[in-house]
């Protein structure tokens, strides 16, 4: 459990594109900056790297390791991951100069646990991540990035059962590339290229999203008003409509059925 508020996050940074300033274990404070539309494409790679499932791993060594103590010792033999936590960084924290040790490196032993350190470019350190902090900055930055993001825990079992749902509901439609999103908000708001790609990514998000909503209301509302078509209930606008739960939506949007499942994965 993580002690950040991310609501209030939400309301003071997030919806302002700002950067959120988080105080370290250590003192110091490092700001988290929201991921530009241009650095996106990386970001997505790169984030890769906290949305391992650890604790479904069947280790008992692994599930008792701290997120930052398994991330440290797979990218010692995996390059693709080191290169993907340091890119993260550089991205959402801006710093340059890291230092990964896993609690063994002689040259830091704070407290005998693993540790993400940042140098200036004299070689001194400036700051050091712990396992509690990283936890934490990672949650803010998945939530910061993403408005639909949800961390709420679903079992393996769940998973697979809401992964097929959007897979069969989708499986005719192609997922448009982020350069097909910029031509899309390009052609209908006027916003240049350069200007998209300098926009914090989680508003550009709700731009497109708004661009499509707007395109598919005004069809409705078309339909609705010819004689061809008999249209039950009123069409609401995207903007006032009741955000729909994903999970609840692949259960049926049944919620006695969402909870069953629930208390039968308790049970087990």
């Amino acid at each position: 459990m993580y002690v950040v508020d991310i609501k209030t996050l939400e309301l003071s940074y997030f919806s302002n594109g700002e950067p959120v300033p988080y105080k370290l274990k250590d003192g110091t404070i490092i700001n988290i900056y929201p991921i530009l539309v241009k650095d996106f494409p990386v970001y997505e790679w790169a984030n890769q790297i906290l949305q391992i499932r650890k604790n479904e791993i069947n280790d008992i060594k692994i599930i008792q390791m701290t997120y930052l103590e398994y991330i440290l010792s797979i990218i010692i033999k995996n390059n693709e991951n080191k290169y993907q936590l340091c890119t993260l960084l550089n991205l959402c924290l801006h710093e340059d100069y890291v230092c990964l040790l896993d609690g063994n490196n002689k040259c830091y032993e704070k407290d005998g646990r693993p540790n993400i350190i940042f140098v200036d470019e004299n070689n001194i350190i400036t700051h050091h991540i712990c396992p509690k902090d990283f936890d934490e900055i990672s949650k803010i930055i998945l939530f910061q990035n993403d408005i639909n993001y949800d961390d709420r825990y679903i079992s393996p079992d769940m998973r697979k059962e809401i992964e097929q749902y959007y897979k069969l509901k989708y499986k005719d439609l192609t997922p448009p590339t982020i350069e097909k999103k910029k031509a899309f908000v390009i052609s209908k708001t006027g916003i240049s290229l350069n200007e998209i790609n300098n926009m914090v990514f989680r508003m550009f998000d709700q731009v497109y999203q708004a661009s499509i909503d707007s395109e598919i209301y005004i069809g409705n509302k078309i339909i609705q008003a010819s004689q061809k078509y008999d249209v039950k209930g009123n069409i609401e606008h995207p903007m006032f409509e009741v955000k729909k739960d994903p999970i609840l939506s692949a259960m049926g949007g049944d919620a006695e059925v969402f909870e069953n499942k629930i208390q039968q994965i308790n049970n087990n």
